[in-house]
């Protein structure tokens, strides 16, 4: 069968969530963001020395979802309380059937630290099957996707990308196909990255022993498709371009992601003279701060002064591009020249992945 592929602007941003180091919910990643704050670090273990990380506060799980059936870690967590918030905020007047809304949600390889504790204990155990069996659900890489849906009683399509620090722009397009083809009314479209003394062990490792600050939590948008035929509420901004490439071994990081945001911006119909503000992920090759280097040279300094998300809340690995997204929908409420101008976020994966994603603001404010 012949996949007819949309068009970008198809695909509106009508609320978002987020979870992070700022605290749990959207306004605490605002009110972090509008103050320019540096979330609360802690040190690494002994075995990853000059590592910190920046965890989401106060991220009790009893406390905050009840005792009974969660069994979660702290990713899948992360993504129910993200969830939890965009459902509570909906209008009753345009909200979906249970079989209407979708999930599909970003990661890396879900929690390695499950893996790994797992693999320890088949181990040295007595044997190898005496594991912790209560863990296994924990293991799969679907588990946030998964564990979102059955909590919240949503039996729409529900689908887990695994694309490292491009994944949440990479769920934003399998996001874009589910709802150009009707497979689903409305999508919850987040990502999800988790702190753990695996994750950090591994990342201290494949940067080559280099010091650097990680994060967590989870940041997830509302999708709608444009043009419906049933009530919508109004957009905060529309996906006007999705763009992606590969810099194969060998090749030159900076010249697949230069490639890829001017070809989201012919895809947008736009200019740099028309983008409000850039969020890069973060991503550095070695010192070399790669995304920042090319989004200055093609968009000019002014447009990355306006959000600045990763320095304040860590790396966020899987998560860091639709944190990028979250970042500029949360600024542009606070600036009239955002209305009707575009917004940029990149990611860029030490696997070779680069991704451009370029939304078009509401012409008016959020409160409006």
């Amino acid at each position: 069968m012949t996949d007819r592929f949309p068009t970008a602007n198809s695909l509106r941003i009508t609320d978002w969530s987020a979870v992070s180091p700022f605290g749990t919910g959207k306004n605490a990643f605002a009110e972090g963001l509008r103050a320019s704050r540096t979330a609360n670090a802690a040190p690494g273990g002994d075995d990853t020395p000059g590592m910190e990380y920046r965890p989401v506060p106060d991220l009790d799980i009893k406390a905050v979802l009840g005792k009974a059936g969660v069994r979660f870690t702290r990713e899948t967590a992360m993504a129910v309380l993200a969830a939890r918030e965009l459902l509570e905020a909906r209008d009753a007047d345009t909200a979906p059937t249970a079989q209407g809304l979708g999930t599909v949600i970003g990661t890396t390889t879900g929690t390695p630290q499950s893996y790994m504790d797992f693999t320890k204990a088949s181990l040295q155990g007595a044997k190898p099957y005496n594991v912790p069996v209560a863990s296994a659900p924990n293991m799969v890489m679907n588990r946030g996707a998964s564990a979102t849906a059955i909590w919240h009683h949503l039996q729409g399509p529900n689908s887990t990308i695994a694309g490292g620090r491009t994944a949440g722009l990479l769920a934003l397009r399998y996001a874009q196909r589910l709802l150009a083809h009707r497979r689903a009314e409305q999508v919850l479209c987040g990502a999800a990255d988790e702190y753990s003394p695996a994750r950090s062990w591994l990342e201290y490792h494949r940067g080559g022993g280099a010091s650097t600050t990680l994060g967590e939590g989870c940041a997830m948008l509302l999708l709608e498709p444009a043009g419906g035929d049933r009530p919508q509420r109004p957009a905060l901004a529309e996906v006007t371009a999705l763009t992606f490439r590969v810099a194969v071994a060998g090749a030159n990081t900076a010249d697949a992601l230069t490639a890829c945001v001017q070809d989201a911006l012919t895809q947008a119909g736009a200019t740099a003279g028309d983008v409000w503000a850039a969020a890069p992920s973060g991503f550095r090759d070695g010192e070399q701060q790669v995304e920042t280097d090319v989004l200055r040279g093609l968009l000019g300094g002014e447009a990355l002064a306006e959000v600045s998300v990763e320095p304040l809340i860590g790396d966020t690995s899987a998560a860091s591009a639709m944190f990028g997204i979250t970042g500029l929908l949360s600024a542009a409420q606070d600036d009239s020249q955002a209305a009707s101008r575009l917004g940029v976020v990149t990611a860029v994966d030490p696997d070779g992945a680069v991704a451009c994603g370029v939304l078009r603001f509401a012409a008016t404010g959020l409160d409006d």
